[in-house]
Formats: C-alpha cells, sequence, structure tokens
C-alpha cells in the first residue's frame, strides 16, 4: 500500500546526463525539508533503445526519499516535465534540471513562500557559475542567455525586469493542471536550442489571475561551461529565442520587453556588430550578430504562422509595476 502523499513532488527530465542526475539526488538528499515530505519523479527523455542508463543509475543509488524513473519517448524538455508533472503525487511540483546544485535550504525556502504567501508559483535565485575561471569578456545581454543576472534582495513579484526560470520553480500542481502544462513546441527539444516554455507557462498564469513570486533565498548553481560562450553557441540560442518567442502570441500577450524585435533594435544590433568587429570586442560583436539572428527569426516565425492563419494575442503595453499584496 502506498503511503501519504508527499507535499513536494522534484520533477527532472533528463537526456544523457545521467551522472548529473545521481549528482542532483546526492543534493536533495541534504535539503532541510524532511525527506517524508518530498519524491523525486526522474523522466528519462533519452533516445529509445533496450538501454536506460538513466534509470540504471538510479536504481544503483539510495536515497531518504522515494525515487521514481519514467519514460517519456517524445523529445523535448516540456514533454518530459510534463510526464513527470502528470505522474507527481505532491501538493506541490518543483522543477529543476539534472545540472542544478540547489542549496540546503533550497525546497524549504520555495515551500515557506508558497505557503505564506498564497501564490500560485515561486521561482528561486539561480546563480550562473563558470567553472575554470569567471568569463568577464560576456556582456550583460550574452549573460543572459545563460539565465537571470538581476535578482531582487528580497521578495517580488515575477514580473519584469525579474523573471523566474524553469530550472528554479515550485508552483501548485492541481492549479497547473487545470491552466494547463508546458507548451511542447517550446522549451529545447534535442539540438534544437528552444526556450521560453517557463516563461509562458508563468506568464499564462498571470494573465488567468495567478500570480509567481521570486523568493532570492531558496538559491541554486547552473554551471555554464565554455562552449556554451561561443558565437555558435549564441546564434543557434538567438535563433530558437526567436522562434520561441513569435509562437508565445498564439497563447499569451507578451510583454514589449521580451520581444525587442523593432527597426531600432535591428539598426543597435547592426551598430553593435559592425563597432564590435571594427575595434575588435568580440563580445559585443557576438551580441550584434546574435541579435540579428533572434530577429529575423521572430519575424520569419510570425510570418509562417500569419500563412498558416494562426491568429496572434495582441502585444501588452507597459504598466506600472503592481503592488505586492502583502504591502
Amino acid at each position: 500500500m502506498p503511503g501519504p502523499p508527499p507535499l513536494v513532488s522534484v520533477v527532472v527530465s533528463a537526456r544523457g546526463n545521467t551522472q548529473s542526475v545521481r549528482n542532483l539526488l546526492d543534493a536533495l538528499a541534504v535539503q532541510a525539508l524532511p525527506a517524508a515530505q518530498m519524491e523525486a519523479v526522474v523522466v528519462d527523455n533519452d533516445l529509445p533503445g533496450p538501454v536506460r542508463p538513466i534509470a540504471d543509475a538510479v536504481c544503483d543509488g539510495t536515497w531518504p526519499f522515494a525515487v521514481r524513473v519514467l519514460y517519456e519517448p517524445t523529445p523535448g524538455l516540456s514533454a518530459g516535465r510534463n510526464r513527470g508533472i502528470c505522474a507527481a503525487r505532491g501538493r506541490y511540483v518543483a522543477i529543476t534540471d539534472p545540472d542544478i546544485t540547489p542549496d540546503p535550504g533550497w525546497l524549504h525556502a520555495l515551500v515557506a513562500a508558497i505557503e505564506e504567501e498564497q501564490v500560485f508559483a515561486v521561482g528561486g535565485r539561480t546563480d550562473v557559475t563558470y567553472p575554470g575561471g569567471q568569463i568577464t569578456a560576456l556582456t550583460t545581454a550574452l549573460r543572459e542567455c545563460h539565465g537571470a543576472v538581476k535578482w531582487p534582495a528580497g521578495r517580488e513579484m515575477a514580473v519584469w525586469p525579474y523573471w523566474v526560470t524553469g530550472c528554479n520553480l515550485l508552483f501548485d500542481r492541481q492549479t497547473a493542471l487545470d491552466i494547463g502544462l508546458f507548451r511542447t513546441d517550446l522549451g529545447r527539444r534535442g539540438r534544437w536550442m528552444g526556450d521560453c516554455e517557463d516563461l509562458e507557462f508563468i506568464d499564462r498564469a498571470r494573465q488567468a489571475g495567478h500570480q509567481t513570486l521570486i523568493e532570492p533565498a531558496a538559491r541554486a548553481s547552473h554551471p555554464v561551461y565554455r562552449p556554451e560562450t561561443t558565437l555558435r553557441y549564441f546564434v543557434r540560442q538567438g535563433a530558437g529565442h526567436g522562434v520561441c518567442v513569435a509562437r508565445m502570441h498564439l497563447s499569451v500577450t507578451v510583454e514589449p520587453a521580451a520581444i525587442q524585435a523593432g527597426c531600432r533594435d535591428v539598426h543597435a544590433a547592426a551598430v553593435g556588430l559592425a563597432a564590435g568587429w571594427t575595434f575588435l570586442d568580440r563580445s559585443r560583436a557576438v551580441e550584434g550578430a546574435r541579435d540579428l539572428v533572434r530577429i529575423g527569426a521572430y519575424h520569419l516565425e510570425r510570418g509562417r504562422l500569419r500563412l498558416l492563419g494562426r491568429r496572434p494575442i495582441a502585444l501588452a503595453q507597459y504598466a506600472p509595476k503592481e503592488p505586492l499584496p502583502w504591502t
């Protein structure tokens, strides 16, 4: 007979990163939240085949909480997460990635915030690290491709200029099922570097009347290695980001700050590329090239969607920041 359901289900979708899954489970084993109040749902999203290294690695370990391994044959981060959320038994679902290392107080801080403030979701602070040495040459815009750079000092609503990331997010499971889970045409899928699945999910919830909070005390670290700091990486990331922002128009009202694809933005990107190339400022030139690719991909995808008869939702307008409900 299964025991009582846990308070929190930690859902992680893994593809080809077996050792990272074990490291994540080891980090969850030292969480301040009692082990009896949590479970881990690991979704194997590897290619089909008789060998399941993720399942084998998890089954070989011993952790103080329940660990379940599921298989999701549809490739894609969103598909894997959705599979885990549907199978989760906890009242709350915390989603993260295999290569994330949460602080011991991570889950406790997320749960405390969501229960004290009575919001739909809480996102924690994710600190990007660069193993082997800090890469200081990257511009702020390029660093934001790896994760948020600016964080509030205390609890704040997840509205611009702050945003949450899918590797550090806790939400009410039943509400998520009611509003719909992650869109599978967004997010990373194999070698395709899509994203915005977490941004669209939170925006859709907010536009349905459900608030999301940022709790900077819920900290985790995310390593970024040198292959993710190359021109090729940023160009691919820009293309995927542009396509996904264009697709977001089909389900949510997209904030103008998330688009930045007008004539002035094209001009600024071109100037940045030319100036960076002229003055041998590599990071500025890479940022300009990435932005030009991103803007081009955004408009091409919007045009394709129009030809298919997919009607977008109107753009949002800038509005004053909403006062916090607890102030």
